[in-house]
C-alpha cells in the first residue's frame, strides 16, 4: 500500500497527516511535513488486523504527536497476519535489515540465522527464537526497525 493522507481536524485546526509505515508497535507518519514516530500502546498483534479507523477525538484530550523523527521513513505498508499460535523472532536491536535469510513457509530450527541486521555499521544475525515453520515476515530488506518490531512469525514445529 502506498502512503495515505488524510486531514485531522485537533482543538479545532486541521492537520494534513501522511501515514508512511504502520505495525503493531508504532506508526510513523508526517503531519504538516514534520515527521513524527508515534508508539501504539495497547495494541496486540492479533488486534491489528481488525483495527478500523476512527473519528478523531475533539476537545482537549486530542493532542499533536511528540517525538520528532529526522531519517526517512519506509513508504510501504505491511499488514501483520492474524495468528493466534504463532511465535513471535522480535528484533533485538534498532537497526536497518540488510537481508531476510528465510522466505514464508520455510522450516527452520532454533537457532538458524533469519535476518541480517545494520546497527552502528556492524551486521548482526538474528536467529530464529524456535523450531517452525515461518508463516510471516514482518519486515523487507531497507526495512528500519526497532528493537522489540516483530520480524518473523513462525508456526511452532509440530512433533
Amino acid at each position: 500500500m502506498k502512503e495515505k493522507e488524510i486531514t485531522l481536524e485537533i482543538n479545532g485546526k486541521d492537520y494534513k497527516v501522511k501515514i508512511h509505515r504502520f505495525s503493531a508497535e508504532e506508526a510513523e507518519i508526517s503531519v504538516d511535513e514534520t515527521l513524527y514516530r508515534v508508539g501504539l500502546k495497547d495494541l496486540g498483534i492479533e488486534e491489528v488486523a481488525y483495527v478500523k479507523p476512527q473519528p478523531a477525538p475533539r476537545g482537549p484530550q486530542a493532542t499533536a504527536p511528540k517525538t520528532s523523527l529526522t531519517q526517512k521513513p519506509s513508504p510501504a505498508l505491511h499488514r501483520p497476519k492474524v495468528v493466534s499460535d504463532g511465535s513471535a523472532i522480535k528484533s533485538p536491536l534498532p537497526g536497518l535489515i540488510l537481508k531476510v535469510l528465510v522466505n514464508e513457509g520455510d522450516m527452520v530450527k532454533a537457532g538458524q540465522p533469519v535476518i541480517l541486521i545494520e546497527a552502528m555499521k556492524m551486521e548482526n544475525e538474528v536467529n530464529a527464537t524456535a523450531d517452525g515453520v515461518v508463516i510471516d515476515i514482518r519486515h523487507k530488506e531497507g526495512d528500519t526497525v526497532n528493537q522489540g518490531d516483530v520480524l518473523i512469525l513462525l508456526k511452532p514445529a509440530e512433533g
